[in-house]
């Protein structure tokens, strides 16, 4: 027990020794990667975390170097890893042959000593905490930043910690709440429950929207604004089952009159949709999932493909399978792919990371309503959402995705929310394999074309290196060390 905390701590400690170079060099890619962004005098005092926030420019240099480092690593949590690997999980993608890092996902058998598992989500998510944390206690700590610049930069990194801590939870089920950089307790947390955690992220959300402005601080709304924190707010409250608070939060975002549905689906995921409420930003590069959804040329077969199950689900007439999936012909054989994001490579960047867009929003408030019997209303959000995906009518297709009608019933209305979510949000941030998993669906969809699912893989495993170095961080049943 002795040796495994001790290596813990100096983990943590090396960690925390690290943090002021990490700090520093996540200012110098702002100074001399983001220029677009904020024009920040270069200073070599920034190596000493303390120097960071001792003005509002360094400050705002550190949280701009913690966007940064949200989209550094190619497939992780926050850049293209949860629209791929819980796809794989899910009934949504498979891989067109076999592949050491799909396949565990894709099989629903991840070892708990998986790497991508490891790196790309917990070790991600965690060190991108810990530089959340770092952040609000030098905030919270300095007396040189203005209120005005202070409470933006915090209600930022309020609302991405909470984001990984949404996602954590939500793949891994209870863990642990670190919100400090105090290497001695966080090396011996056990797990947090996860209502826990929940409660957590409503306090530090309702905070963030009290701390933003409705205000960009940058036109590609590429940091977050206080609709940005209501966005995950009222996502929150959907999962926790606080109907009137998701709908009353969904309403505010689109009673705001800042956003509308791109009725051009084409335009959905550029950098400048007006449907979209916060967007992840590489300056000279476009997004990760594009580069791996995308096949290399015309005629080559994509490494990740969409299962029947998916594009079975769309009806005649949705022009979101006519523009949100493509597909290559190999050998005289369809392979479809996604195709939301147009721009494999290149160093013209026209596309963004999409984190929230209003059509999410329309969805939260439709389930909310059908699960408060407002029946009439959510049938409204729903006609929403299809109206734009509508097709024009032909003598093939004479009634294109109806709206629905008035005459449903809850049961029929809850599976028609679900429904729509698959066909609007598929194969992003993971929506799909966490709707199985909140309805108690996944075992009963995905037992049906996956015959070696086990109850309880709804949950990834926690990291074996974790599980050795922490002896109080328990393993997800079913797993085995």
């Amino acid at each position: 027990m002795k040796i495994r905390k001790n290596k813990k701590l100096q983990l943590y400690s090396a960690w925390q020794e690290s943090l002021s170079m990490i700090v520093f060099i996540s200012s110098f890619l702002v100074l001399f990667g983001c220029k677009k962004l904020l024009d920040v005098p270069k200073s070599s005092s920034l190596v000493l975390s303390k120097d960071v926030f001792a003005n509002n420019e360094t400050a705002t240099s550190a949280v701009l170097g913690l966007y940064n480092k949200m989209v550094t690593l190619n497939l992780s949590m926050t850049n293209g890893g949860l629209s791929i690997y819980p796809a794989l999980s899910a009934d949504e993608l498979y891989s067109t042959s076999a592949h050491s890092g799909y396949d565990p996902f894709s099989i629903n058998d991840v070892p708990a000593a998986n790497a991508i598992n490891n790196s790309n989500f917990w070790t991600t998510g965690y060190k991108n905490i810990y530089h959340a944390n770092s952040i609000l206690e030098g905030l919270n700590a300095s007396t040189e930043i203005t209120d005005t610049v202070k409470n933006q930069l915090r209600g930022e990194t309020l609302v991405i910690r909470a984001l990984y801590f949404f996602y954590l939870t939500n793949l891994f089920g209870d863990v642990p709440l670190v919100l400090s950089t105090n290497f001695e307790q966080n090396a011996v947390m056990s797990r947090t429950l996860q209502k826990t955690i929940i409660g957590q992220l409503i306090i530090d959300l309702k905070e963030a929207v009290s701390l933003l402005t409705p205000a960009y601080a940058t036109t590609t709304r590429a940091r977050v604004n206080s609709f940005a924190a209501r966005a995950l707010l009222s996502r929150v409250y959907l999962y926790n089952r606080e109907w009137n608070e998701a709908e009353s939060e969904a309403t505010a975002l689109i009673s705001s009159g800042l956003y509308s549905l791109e009725n051009v689906l084409d335009k959905t995921f550029i950098s400048t949709s007006n449907e979209t409420i916060w967007q992840l930003a590489r300056e000279t590069l476009n997004t990760a999932e594009a580069a791996v959804f995308i096949p290399v040329s015309k005629t080559a077969l994509p490494s990740i493909v969409i299962r029947n199950e998916l594009l079975n689900i769309f009806e005649a007439g949705d022009k979101r399978k006519q523009h949100w999936i493509a597909f290559n012909s190999v050998n005289g054989q369809r392979y479809y792919y996604p195709y939301k994001y147009k721009i494999r490579t290149g160093s013209n960047v026209g596309e963004y990371l999409v984190v929230f867009r209003l059509a999410e929003q329309y969805l939260i408030r439709a389930e909310a309503r059908a699960e408060m019997n407002n029946l009439t209303g959510a049938i409204e959000d729903l006609n929403i959402v299809r109206a734009r995906s509508r097709s024009l009518a032909t003598i093939d297709i004479p009634d294109p995705l109806p709206s629905l009608s008035l005459d449903l019933d809850k049961s029929e209305l809850v599976e028609a929310v679900y429904k729509e979510r698959v066909t609007e949000l598929f194969c992003e941030w993971g929506h799909r394999w966490l709707d199985l998993k909140r309805s108690g669906m996944a075992d009963k969809v995905i037992s049906k074309f996956k015959p070696n699912w086990k109850v309880g893989a709804e949950l990834y495993p926690i990291p074996f290196a974790e599980t050795q170095i922490n002896i109080y961080l328990t393993q997800n049943p079913g797993y085995a060390n």
